[in-house]
């Protein structure tokens, strides 16, 4: 559950590169004598991925601590077992009952694709189906949570014994999580559609990570929020929402944190590069972007 929460609220949304010919996009922050670095994070990886680029293992040597989205090598048991049951349907609901034929059967069709047991889909709600089948399409393209960035800082704070961070408490993922499940069904399909050409779709975003194309990133990343009234809470929630609460958080960071959150978090007019401009912090970008990010 654990590994399956390290990306799940982000769909097939923010991918993984394979070439390392340009370099991902990396900040310096400053304010009144607090230096802060600020990396957007893919949440799987493959070896390839490593090593990253030297500018970014140089500040990552002089942090003093590490701060994530939520520290889930920390979460309590009760909050685990809370998880699985937001996941599960109620007691005599089976997907079958809740989803119309249709959309069933194009479950059904993803499950055998991607190699997933349909029994093993059948109690869970139809938002949980589709995080459950988006996780097995990256396993099965070669890609393991175990190499995302985040994971790949975690277990090196550990390595190095620095304190570890969360912005924000297992818990208010859950609630997050849980509070999609009126748009659980659009969810759901817009993920059957995304998974007919993931390959694809994969490719394009992880060059633009790649490339430092920020402009290309979050064009790709909007397109695949869904239909609108999807795109509507995704934005709304996991984003906006979460970044106001972060917001609130980082200028009480000590010195030398090293910040990693999902790539999507940084950029467009709610973004964490756009409100800590606002907030009065100087930014600078530290590794160099693709001829085309400009």
């Amino acid at each position: 559950m654990i590994k399956f929460l390290r990306y799940s609220l982000w769909l097939p949304l923010l991918l993984v590169p394979r070439l390392l010919l340009a370099e991902p996009a990396f900040y310096e922050l400053n304010k009144e004598g607090q230096t802060l670095w600020l990396m957007g994070s893919i949440h799987a990886g493959t070896e390839s991925l490593y090593p990253l680029p030297a500018v970014i293992t140089s500040c990552w040597q002089q942090s003093r601590q590490l701060v994530v989205e939520v520290d889930l090598n920390s979460v309590p048991p009760d909050e685990i077992a809370r998880m699985g049951t937001l996941t599960r349907l109620p007691s005599g609901q089976t997907l079958k009952s809740v989803l119309d034929p249709a959309l069933y059967q194009r479950t059904q069709e993803a499950a055998a694709t991607w190699q997933v047991p349909m029994q093993a889909l059948d109690q869970l709600k139809p938002w949980s189906v589709a995080l459950t089948l988006t996780q097995a399409a990256m396993v099965r393209s070669g890609f393991s949570p175990d190499l995302g960035v985040d994971s790949h800082f975690l277990a090196s704070a550990h390595e190095r014994q620095l304190p570890v961070v969360g912005l924000e408490g297992f818990s208010e993922q859950l609630g997050y999580l849980a509070s999609v499940e009126p748009y659980q069904s659009a969810m759901l399909q817009s993920t059957l559609d995304e998974l007919t050409d993931f390959r694809q779709s994969f490719n394009e975003v992880m060059n633009a990570w790649q490339n430092n194309d920020s402009k290309r990133l979050a064009a790709l990343l909007k397109e695949e929020l869904g239909p609108p009234e999807l795109q509507t809470w995704l934005e709304q929630t996991l984003l906006i929402e979460r970044n106001q609460r972060w917001l609130q958080k980082i200028p009480t960071l000590p010195d030398r944190s090293f910040v990693v959150v999902g790539a999507l978090h940084l950029y467009g007019p709610h973004g964490l590069l756009s409100a800590l401009k606002q907030k009065g912090y100087t930014l600078h970008l530290l590794t160099s972007a693709s001829k085309s990010a400009h």
